[in-house]
């Protein structure tokens, strides 16, 4: 047994009834409900293995109900590798409590004990061979009641059997249901003007052209806000396009800088300046896009009543209270509805679509379809923060790091923003500042400053460009003491399951025994994310003209008890991919305060032919230890660990993402 997991985020509910969380149905099916969302991550699947571990049923038998506003509980949001975690618990302490009740009940029915009680399959069965089914015992009386505290203690049994993904085969045969895919009597079809920067306002509008084009229902502006509305996307397209509008700028970007001191030990110059060796550098990591192969779609349905969204969103009560207070309704009148999700890796908390269909919906009082182009994703959505990052390093005679500064600059990883400006929490910029080390004399400082285009949430926030400019100098600082980099890092660890994912991950590579031949070289890196370990190793060919090749990718993972193996392990492989593409390919160029890229081909993405030969993944973690996420952690060191491996293949430190093969060249003519 361990003892009870209590999240203690600040937004975990104080008080969880049953009757929100597990309801049995008439035939016997088990609604498990929650206010995260699935987007690609597997929880779905995970939270019906969950309840079907402690009310032993068949993951099939369960029905997980997520995000929709009406019938789920209050949650902030999914992100940040949580939802395993919190809701992942709230909903075992809720099936555990629902045993109890059932098995109390059963007792009562049949006259005997708790004890001689036994369930499967739905069915409460007595040692003398009498039953009674799971909706016989809530058919005249729900379950209902506050859980209580400290129920959480993890069964002996885990769930092996059953779908991989529950909503697999709806996903493959074309029956999964998209915001684009949504229609509803008299719907029709909207776009919108958008300003062509930041800070833009806009002076002149001339819509005549516009509205008396074939289709055209409504041009509709509300202070900078203009929109088409009409029987087709292509005309409401087409209508945007012409109309004739002229914008002022309105001065700044909207958010505010700001600056935190995140750790000041004092004395970090006097160590630096006696140190053995000492190191400089100077890491960029560039704005990326977070590339969801579905553009951003929403129909909303607003009527004098209120209104309902379907919508892609990993916020749906944030949406739902943002949608609210920008049509002056009670959030209660505001039902949001979640549908299937094309990869929105952070994407999906601030809003967009869904706000400019709302407002067109209000104005011609008919349910609205808006549909982004690719070019409007790419110029006009959130992207992820650049971050540059100063360090200062410096070992000792006896190889161990005496002082660390570290100075990082980056923008907001924001959310929100249906009206005025995104929010901005400080500990998403500042995620992953602090290494998971003993590093001597360490001041580590934080600063938010705006950009010129839009940012937000992206994949980890803030972790993967920390982690890499981090893990990366680590590896300078063991190449300048003249130490081995795994040795290095074990050197400065204190937390074993830190270690244990070091020192799997290199017996898995045979780091210290694996050929090394020219061209050719491995790296290794690792992180804490959310109280999830993992550690990666990277094997890299560079050929000679500075092109990088990614061959194979290790990794450990302490995640504690996994849910659902196959999934985390999907989510894992995943991180990685996609980690790996923005390592190697990707950066958005921004002229002007505008984004340059149109279409697919300006921006390149790793496709099949980039994916590496093999990705080795093991799980070590106790599966009496609670859960933790797999959907961030795999993406967050693996940056570091290509640039490592690329270092060891070639010499050449780059320090810019992404290593493109001329920044590989660069860097062999600069280096020492």
């Amino acid at each position: 047994m361990t003892a009870p997991h209590r999240p203690t985020v600040s937004w975990a509910k104080e008080t969880e009834r049953v009757e929100q969380r597990i309801v049995i149905e008439s035939d016997g099916t088990i609604v498990a409900r929650s206010g995260k969302v699935e987007y690609g991550q597997g929880i779905r699947t995970g939270f019906a293995r969950i309840v079907a571990e402690e009310l032993a049923v068949p993951p099939e038998r369960v029905r997980v109900e997520l995000g929709e506003t009406d019938r789920v509980p209050w949650d902030m949001g999914t992100f940040g590798s949580l939802s395993t975690a919190t809701d992942g618990s709230a909903l075992r302490a809720a099936s555990i409590f629902a045993r109890h009740l059932l098995l109390s009940r059963a007792s009562t029915m049949l006259g005997v004990p708790e004890a001689g009680l036994r369930l499967r399959d739905g069915v409460v069965r007595a040692e003398d061979g009498r039953t009674v089914t799971y909706a016989a015992l809530v058919e005249t009386d729900p379950l209902v009641g506050v859980v209580p505290a400290g129920l959480i203690a993890l069964s002996a049994s885990i769930v092996d059997a059953g779908p991989s993904r529950l909503e697999a085969v709806e996903i493959v045969t074309g029956r999964a249901r998209y915001p684009a895919d949504v229609r509803l009597p008299g719907m029709l079809r909207g776009h919108v003007l958008r300003a062509p920067r930041l800070g833009s306002r806009l002076a002149e509008l001339d819509e005549r052209d516009a509205r008396a084009m074939p289709g055209v229902v409504a041009v509709v502006r509300d202070g900078n806000f203009v929109g088409v509305v009409a029987e087709r996307g292509a005309q409401a397209v087409a209508a945007v396009e012409a109309l004739h509008a002229r914008w002022e700028s309105a001065g700044e970007p909207s958010a505010e800088p700001f600056r935190s001191e995140l750790r000041r030990d004092g004395g970090v110059d006097a160590a630096l300046a006696s140190a053995a060796h000492r190191l400089s550098a100077a890491y960029h990591v560039p704005h990326i896009s977070h590339g969801s192969i579905s553009p951003s779609a929403a129909v909303a349905d607003v009527r004098e009543a209120g209104a309902d969204l379907y919508v892609a969103t990993q916020r749906p009560f944030g949406l739902r209270d943002e949608v609210a207070a920008l049509l002056g309704m009670l959030p209660e009148r505001v039902h949001v509805h979640p549908q299937m999700m094309s990869g929105l890796f952070g994407r999906g908390n601030m809003v967009g679509a869904a706000a400019d269909a709302a407002r067109l919906s209000r104005a011609v009082k008919r349910p609205v379809l808006v549909q982004w182009t690719r070019a409007e994703e790419f110029a006009h959505s959130p992207q992820r923060p650049v971050l540059d990052a100063a360090i200062d390093g410096a070992v000792d005679a006896n190889g161990v790091v005496a002082a660390w500064r570290y100075r990082v600059t980056t923008n907001p990883h924001a959310y929100g923003g249906a009206q005025g400006p995104p929010r901005i929490i400080e500990m998403t910029s500042g995620r992953n500042a602090e290494p998971p080390y003993r590093l001597g004399r360490v001041e580590i400082t934080l600063s938010v400053v705006p950009a010129a285009i839009r940012t937000g949430a992206f994949r980890s926030l803030a972790a993967a460009p920390n982690v890499f400019a981090i893990e990366s100098f680590l590896d300078e600082l063991a190449h300048a003491a003249g130490r081995d980099p795994l040795a290095f890092r074990l050197g400065m660890i204190d937390d074993p399951r830190l270690r244990r994912v070091l020192e799997t991950v290199a017996k898995r590579s045979a780091w210290g025994g694996r050929p090394r031949p020219a061209g050719r070289g491995i790296g290794i890196a690792c992180a804490i994310y959310h109280g999830t370990y993992v550690a990666e190793v990277a094997e890299v060919s560079v050929a000679a003209d500075g092109q990088v090749r990614l061959e194979k990718v290790w990794c450990a993972v302490d995640a504690g008890r996994l849910v659902h193996p196959d999934g985390a392990r999907n989510q894992i492989e995943g991180g990685i991919q996609q980690a790996a593409s923005w390592t190697l390919l990707e950066a958005l160029s921004v002229r002007d305060g505008q984004v340059t890229a149109a279409t697919w081909s300006d921006y390149p993405i790793a496709t099949f032919l980039d994916a590496p030969r093999d990705i080795d993944v093991e799980f070590v973690g106790d599966p009496r230890t609670p859960s933790t996420g797999v959907g961030e952690p795999g993406s967050v060191p693996t940056a570091a660990a290509i640039a490592n491996a690329v270092f060891a293949a070639s010499g050449a430190r780059v320090r810019t993402l992404p290593l493109t093969a001329a920044a590989v060249r660069a860097a062999q003519t600069t280096r020492p």
